[in-house]
């Protein structure tokens, strides 16, 4: 859970950055992209309260790779197994024609 806290206010501290971009490129206060940092900075700071080593870039960098590889599970329950694909058969030989 800590680590998609830590990856979810990464991602919306990053989107903020692109909103509050946009906004004063349209000459309008960033209000939403404030808004969006800060909670963002919730998430980051939850997520480092519920990890159980200390934060840094490294627990981020770690996160993601726990997430692509498949070792985070988004549905939230930690006791299903992970369903596999499996192996593909292996190519049929060839018969000769007679």
């Amino acid at each position: 859970m800590s680590d998609i806290l830590l990856l979810l206010g990464a991602a919306l501290c990053a989107l903020s950055v692109l909103m509050a971009i946009v906004s004063l490129l349209r000459t309008q206060p960033p209000r939403g992209a404030a808004i969006a940092l800060v909670l963002g900075i919730v998430l980051m700071f939850s997520g480092a309260q519920l990890s159980q080593g200390p934060f840094g870039v490294e627990t981020l960098s770690g996160a993601a790779q726990r997430l692509v590889d498949g070792q985070i599970s988004l549905s939230g329950d930690a006791d299903t197994p992970t369903v596999t694909a499996p192996p593909p058969a292996a190519p049929a030989a060839a018969q000769p024609s007679q």
